[in-house]
């Protein structure tokens, strides 16, 4: 007993001394991440800070939902460039960089939901004129206008005179033209069908897919298109910074009639811009829907 004892205590004694040698190594390195001094004003940077808009392509200023990017310039001044980096207000979201979206050295890219004053804070590293570094930092707030509301979705067959009645159609498509400002939160399409001649009950879940319009949003492109396959019929939804669509198209129809109902819903940021419920027979060349309910707002 006395020898397992004397074992035990030895093996206590050695943990021990690692666990205090870990400490000891953890306190160093910390010392050597030590945050420089914060520069004095005889050599702080004096940095210039520019925004634009991506997204508004046809008009000048910065919309809220949009992709904002801010460049700062610092002169002459020798600046740790991965150093730089920014504090958003509430509201504001940053966005990552991207194959497809630039972003230089000091550049920021965000979009904030609302509209009004942002105020912006800058930090970086920079050489302190005696061979070291010291932390500085600069404040600039940015007026961003209200986003344009999406504009009622029109039926994009009808407006060019191509079978308009959605009865009988075996594709409809409805559109907005967003316009100069426009609110360019994602757009989330639902939609959930059934092979009866009746709209989908409750217990038939919705499936989802979100459409990206800002260039900042991952997924925008001018080849973003998302399907969602329902029992004989097709949705499916595109868009961009510009405009954006959603359709509906018949599937693997045989030339006799078959059921089949669903229902569709269209949101942004809270708002229903769309809610359609179609419920009938349909064949390869004709439809007959008893059912044909369109809301838009």
């Amino acid at each position: 007993m006395r020898k397992e004892h004397t074992r035990v205590t030895r093996a206590r004694i050695l943990i021990g001394t690692i666990l205090a040698a870990i400490g000891l190594a953890a306190a160093g390195q910390g010392r050597g991440q030590a945050v420089p001094m914060p520069c004095t004003a005889d050599v702080l940077a004096q940095p210039t800070f520019s925004a634009s808009d991506l997204d508004e392509f046809r008009g000048s200023g910065l919309v809220a939902t949009h992709t904002i990017k801010v460049a700062t310039d610092f002169g002459s001044t020798s600046v740790d460039d991965g150093s730089v980096s920014f504090s958003l207000p509430a509201g504001a979201t940053a966005i990552p960089a991207r194959g497809d979206l630039n972003a230089g050295p000091g550049d920021l890219l965000f979009f904030s939901d609302t509209s009004g004053l942002v105020p912006l804070t800058a930090t970086w590293t920079q050489d302190d004129g005696n061979g070291g570094t010291c932390a500085g930092s600069a404040s600039t707030t940015l007026q961003l206008r209200a986003a344009t509301p999406t504009p009622r979705l029109q039926n994009e067959l009808a407006v060019e005179h191509l079978h308009p009645n959605l009865k009988f159609d075996l594709l409809w498509r409805f559109a907005s033209d967003l316009g100069p400002s426009a609110d360019l939160d994602p757009v989330t399409i639902m939609a959930r069908g059934v092979s009866r001649p009746r709209l989908p009950g409750a217990n038939v879940p919705f499936k989802t897919v979100t459409i990206a319009l800002r260039v900042g949003d991952p997924g925008h492109n001018s080849g973003n298109a998302r399907h969602i396959l329902l029992p004989r019929w097709m949705i499916r939804a595109e868009g961009a910074s510009d405009a954006f669509f959603v359709e509906g198209d018949a599937r693997n129809l045989p030339m006799t009639d078959v059921t089949l109902g669903y229902e569709v819903e269209v949101f942004q940021s809270g708002r229903l811009l769309a809610h359609l419920r179609l419920a009938g027979r349909c064949n390869s060349t004709v439809c007959n829907m008893h059912v044909v309910k369109v809301q838009l707002t």
